[in-house]
């Protein structure tokens, strides 16, 4: 009977060791930097079990970095034990809901007994000390956080990494190496690299970031340049989008298709340029559309009366298509301030330093604005942190790393700009914001604004000031910003009358100072854009200028002088 036992037992064994085939599903990781250059790692491994006792994973390589902190669950949320030291040679039922570290004279494995057989999802913790290293220029993180030759090639692997500030083309540069797939700054900050196609055996994660001085405070040193690492790293690299002879590929593709395929390249590329703001040549089709003629006259009449009813939204539509295409300047987010200033939401103030800075009244939480300007306003707070004060370079940095914040928020102006033109009853049929077509009534308005932009260029000119012309002297100041003449403007009203006080607690000979102030945010949320929308940057997932520390494809070979990993992992 015993012997009977026995003979069910070992086919029952065997039968499960033929029922699931091993595989490695997806491997999610998040690491999070603190200022000191700790990591502290989540590796999530969705995997099918069907061999060996235990998981373990490679941490070799590791210089002055600890291992800290170790704890394993799984998918029913049981919590491993750790046993501290690892004894490899135990049974599967010893080894069972216990995790420890074996040390292997070169580093050290992160073990855990898998328990049984089939589906698995292991959520493992751990801290690395000294993660983050300081160099003589920069700092930076050189670590393979998944090993090559596992047990079984992953299907798909993705990684994000936060810092103890949001990271971006303004403070750091990136590379990934050893898998097919794409590294890239998020919009909140952080970095993400994530595979494109299944793992082969030879295949790893291994990231390197440079940092700027002064995100962290690593106490782990290195007496050497960033870019030693970097050339070694680089050894053996090879970036798809990268080629030096790439380009003219492209080109000669492109110019092989021009002639069939106008409508779905050139087209688009135009339009692409006309939303950086770059396309130069004059489109006269789209001024008539705009204005009802051709060519502008050089001299229009001068025209009192703020356009559209004073709405900056379709007078900006005019100011920034005057040549028939968008110039991408968004002086909307300059006239958006000086009307939140002239309202009493925001105000300017001058720092210790002297330089200028923004910050917040009470009615900031009850302002009553329209979905644009509440976005601009959600968006300066947001970039102006836990002080509420906003400087000009940190609303830079910020926008630089918060990327999609700022394009939703130019999707809305110009959505609102195609919606008030609708609701006014201004157009003529086509409703695309780079290809409006006004009706009779919106061309007439529309050269009555480029009236009332010569009566601003003019302004020193104007003799007779009436109390309603000087009453309206704010909301000409807007009007101004959205054509690009507020600082002209301002310069003359303090010639003209420099006790006058425009805004309420602003007097017009400081007028100039917060002209310049709000037009600089203008032209950082407009390069801001700019940059986003360029193939270079963290929000295009295609590469570009991969190499070069901007995000994009990872290189399949190179990663050379990591820390922390090696070889081999999975099941044993």
């Amino acid at each position: 009977m015993k012997k009977l036992f026995l003979t069910l037992l070992t086919a029952m064994s065997a039968f499960c060791l033929y029922a699931y085939e091993p595989a490695i599903n997806d491997i999610n990781i998040h690491v999070s930097l603190s200022q000191d250059g700790t990591a502290s790692i989540v590796e999530v491994w969705d995997v099918v079990v069907a061999s060996g006792t235990e998981w373990y994973l490679v941490r070799q390589n590791l210089g002055d970095i600890e291992i800290k902190n170790l704890s394993v669950s799984d998918e029913s949320g049981t919590q491993y034990t750790n046993t501290g030291s690892w004894n490899i040679d135990l049974s599967l039922e010893q080894k069972a809901f216990k995790c420890g570290l074996h040390s292997t004279g070169s580093g050290y494995e992160i073990c855990w007994g898998v328990g049984s057989y089939g589906p698995h999802v292991f959520t493992v913790r751990y801290v690395m000390t000294n993660a983050v290293k300081s160099l003589n220029d920069y700092d930076m993180l050189h670590m393979q956080f998944i090993s090559d030759e596992l047990s079984s090639p992953p299907s798909h692997a993705s990684l994000t990494l936060t810092a103890p500030e949001p990271l971006g083309e303004g403070n750091s540069r990136i590379w990934s190496f050893g898998y097919e797939g794409t590294i890239n700054w998020q919009g909140d900050g952080s970095v993400k690299a994530e595979s494109t196609e299944p793992f082969i055996r030879e295949s790893s994660m291994i990231l390197l970031l440079r940092f700027d001085k002064g995100i962290f405070e690593p106490s782990s040193i290195r007496d050497k340049d960033f870019s030693e690492v970097l050339d070694r790293a680089k050894e053996g690299s090879f970036y798809p989008d990268n080629e030096e002879d790439s380009w003219v590929y492209t080109l000669l593709g492109m110019l092989l298709s021009l002639g069939l395929l106008w409508l779905f390249i050139i087209q688009p590329i135009k339009k692409f340029f006309q939303a950086l703001g770059l396309f130069q040549s004059k489109d006269r089709r789209r001024i008539k559309d705009i204005f009802g003629v051709r060519r502008l006259p050089k001299q229009v009449d001068w025209v009192r009366d703020v356009p559209f009813g004073g709405d900056p939204y379709r007078t900006y539509y005019v100011a920034s298509h005057i040549k028939g295409y968008d110039n991408g300047s968004y002086t909307i987010v300059s006239a958006m301030l000086l009307r939140m200033i002239l309202d009493g939401v925001i105000e300017m103030r001058t720092a210790a330093g002297g330089k200028n800075e923004f910050c917040f009244s009470n009615k900031a939480s009850q302002y009553q604005a329209d979905e644009a300007e509440g976005g601009l306003l959600r968006l300066i707070q947001n970039a102006s942190g836990a002080d509420g004060v906003l400087q000009e370079q940190e609303f830079k940095k910020w926008t630089r790393s918060h990327e999609s914040s700022v394009r939703s928020f130019i999707s809305t102006v110009k959505t609102r700009v195609v919606n008030n033109f609708r609701t006014a009853g201004m157009l003529g049929g086509r409703d695309n914001y780079y290809d409006l077509n006004l009706n009779e009534t919106g061309r007439s308005e529309a050269m009555r604004a480029l009236g009332f932009r010569q009566f601003l260029n003019d302004f020193t000119l104007v003799s007779e000031r009436n109390s309603v012309e000087v009453a309206l002297w704010g909301d000409y100041l807007v009007m101004a910003s959205v054509f690009g003449l507020a600082d002209k403007v301002a310069a003359e009203m303090k010639k003209m009358a420099p006790d006058l006080k425009v805004f309420d607690k602003l007097p017009v000979n400081q007028l100039s100072d917060l002209v310049i102030f709000t037009n600089t945010f203008g032209r950082l949320t407009s390069n801001a854009y700019r940059y986003s929308l360029a193939p270079s940057s963290g929000g295009y997932s295609g590469g570009g200028r991969s190499s070069g520390g901007f995000g994009g494809h990872s290189s399949f070979g190179g990663g050379g002088g990591f820390s922390g990993g090696g070889s081999g992992g999975g099941s044993r």
